[in-house]
């Protein structure tokens, strides 16, 4: 892992992204990009350049973003990180997408201010773009996490062929932490599949990937997101990780 790559709008939620991403980096050795996204100012039809106004309101906005950088790069977290500053006049998404492909990106931590019960799997319409759509992984953090060592990981999968690849991109970053790993897969009553045919997909699962410290785990629920949630619970997870 080289490259780190952090959506920051300098909000709590994205200082905590980036403060594990920072704790990553440094077990890595991996450059951290902070991004910070600032919408393209809109000139009306009859303006057809940038005016005085115009300029001077960009000209402040930058000098501003500079100030949110320093106090950003300076936290203590930052301490020995190699960490580069990205700004962009772009909506949030679409600057992400083109960023994480032009500096080749491994893996892209952002803050996401989840909500409570089965409704915290909807963490933001660009966070939950850039998750089904990122060609490398996505962490979402929703609080501090200052000691940031996963012990407890569910991983929710069909394990079904496309898992493989999936599961492939995360193996470096699960490799740092050697958390166990909770194999989950969800019944609901309009996908049954027996148990004898769900476990035969994880073992097969868990001998091409050589996983040791594991559990296999099939679990029946009303609904896939309701079933990972009660068991993440019941496990006390520390990481959820699941395919697109």
């Amino acid at each position: 892992m080289k490259r780190i790559l952090v959506p920051t709008d300098f909000s709590d939620c994205s200082y905590y992204a980036a403060e594990v991403a920072a704790q990553i980096a440094k077990k890595t050795g991996a450059r951290v990009f902070l991004l910070h996204a600032l919408e393209v100012p809109q000139y009306s039809s009859n303006e057809p350049y940038p005016t005085m106004s115009n300029t001077a309101e960009g000209i402040f906005m930058m000098k501003l973003v500079k100030k949110e950088y320093e106090k950003l790069i300076s936290q203590p977290f930052f301490d020995g990180v190699n960490v580069a500053e990205v700004v962009q006049w772009e909506n949030v998404y679409d600057t992400i997408t083109k960023q994480s492909k032009e500096h080749e990106i491994d893996l892209i931590v952002m803050g996401s201010h989840g909500a409570k019960g089965a409704k915290e799997f909807f963490v933001g319409s660009n966070a939950e773009k850039i998750v089904r759509t990122a060609s490398c992984p996505v962490i979402t953090v929703k609080k501090r996490l200052e000691h940031f060592a996963p012990k407890e990981l569910v991983y929710a999968s069909s394990f079904y062929g496309e898992t493989v690849e999936a599961f492939t991109e995360m193996k470096t970053l699960i490799d740092l932490f050697k958390p166990r790993i909770h194999l989950l897969k969800v019944i609901t009553p309009a996908n049954f599949e027996s148990t004898d045919h769900s476990e035969k997909l994880m073992k097969t699962f868990i001998e091409h990937h050589n996983l040791e410290n594991y559990t296999m785990n099939v679990y029946n629920e009303v609904s896939v997101e309701r079933g990972i949630h009660e068991f993440a619970n019941s496990r006390n997870a520390d990481l959820l990780a699941m395919e697109t």
